[in-house]
């Protein structure tokens, strides 16, 4: 992490400006040392400060993702391309880009940014703004660490209930797939909204409820995979996996006359993959990503504890007081919001 970078960082508790020790640094680029702020410090490792107590280090759906991290660690750029378009898309952003969306912005957060692709993406887009890159799993920024040199992203391992920013701090918060999987999403949404500034715009998605049948397997099977080890875990799902692989092939569709209200499926017509997706159980397939990418997607679905999921008029109702709506998209998958801050709450 760059000097300059560090210091803009705040005690995460008090929000005191912290004191660098810089033990190891090349230039501007700090390696290892640390931030104090009275009693409390926090070290930086390899680059990047450390801020996340160890209860919730030792959380079972941080170290589900930290796991899978660390197993997939090519997972950013094999799938870059296909979640890219699907960011721009659900946000409304295509026609501008990410450049456009970012231009004028000083501070970006990607809250949650795993292995990094949304934050590296917002770092290229716009090369004067400074990206943050904050997430819980130390695992996954160490790697983004070692993989990436881009002089405007910063990596902080951090608790997205907890960052060591100002609050008012930000001009852009992304918290992409990343909320539900917090133990309270709806105060974690409280939380990021302190950090961001008036007039500064949000982007967040969360899961979406689904029909009855997949409610229930995604909690009978989630309930029964929560306290494997992760091969285990990940052996387990490749039944999911090579299931949907395998009505993938079939390249049917399947007609559904009416409504089912009583079980919410909705009518229509259905690739077969698709409906089963939908409407029965998690069994992710995607022909651009390569087996083990499909298999980790429904592991990453099944294994974590937390895997909130919402109602739009729910998801809604958190931007009803101090946001303007810009961009709303529903999708069987999950509902995104881009909002502009107009509230100083």
């Amino acid at each position: 992490m760059l000097r300059s970078a560090a210091a803009h960082l705040v005690s995460p508790d008090t929000l005191e400006p912290l004191v660098l020790d810089a033990a190891g640094a090349a230039g501007e680029e700090i390696v290892d040392g640390t931030l104090r702020a009275g009693a409390n410090s926090y070290p930086i490792a390899e680059g990047i400060p450390r801020f996340v107590p160890e209860d919730v280090a030792a959380d079972q759906t941080v170290r589900s993702f930290a796991q899978k991290w660390d197993k997939h660690r090519y997972y950013r750029d094999h799938t870059r391309a296909f979640y890219t378009e699907w960011f721009l898309e659900r946000y409304a952003l295509k026609d501008g880009g990410l450049a456009g969306f970012l231009g004028g912005a000083r501070h970006v957060l990607d809250a949650g940014t795993g292995s990094g692709r949304d934050a590296t993406n917002f770092a290229q887009a716009a090369p004067k703004s400074q990206v943050w890159g904050v997430d819980t799993a130390w695992e996954a920024l160490r790697t983004t660490q070692r993989e990436l040199s881009l002089p405007n992203l910063a990596l902080v391992n951090a608790d997205v209930n907890r960052m060591p920013f100002p609050d008012g701090f930000f001009d852009v918060v992304s918290c992409d797939q990343v909320i539900h999987h917090t133990p309270d999403p709806p105060r974690t949404f409280k939380n990021l909204a302190k950090k961001l500034r008036a007039g500064g715009q949000i982007c967040c998605y969360v899961y979406r409820k689904k029909s009855v049948v997949r409610e229930f397997v995604d909690d009978y099977v989630r309930e029964r995979i929560k306290d494997m080890p992760i091969d285990e875990a990940l052996a387990l799902c490749e039944g999911f996996t090579k299931l949907g692989r395998s009505f993938a092939k079939l390249k049917a569709t399947v007609d559904i006359e009416e409504d089912i209200p009583i079980l919410g499926i909705s009518r229509g017509t259905y690739d077969v993959q698709r409906f089963m997706h939908w409407n029965v159980m998690k069994c992710f397939w995607n022909d651009e990503f390569d087996y083990f990418t499909n298999n980790v997607v429904n592991f990453d679905w099944y294994h974590p504890v937390y895997c909130f999921r919402y109602e739009p008029d729910e998801f809604r109702a958190w931007f009803k007081d101090g946001w303007e709506i810009l961009a709303w998209d529903e999708r069987e998958a999950g509902i995104s919001c881009r909002a502009r801050k107009i509230g100083s709450k």
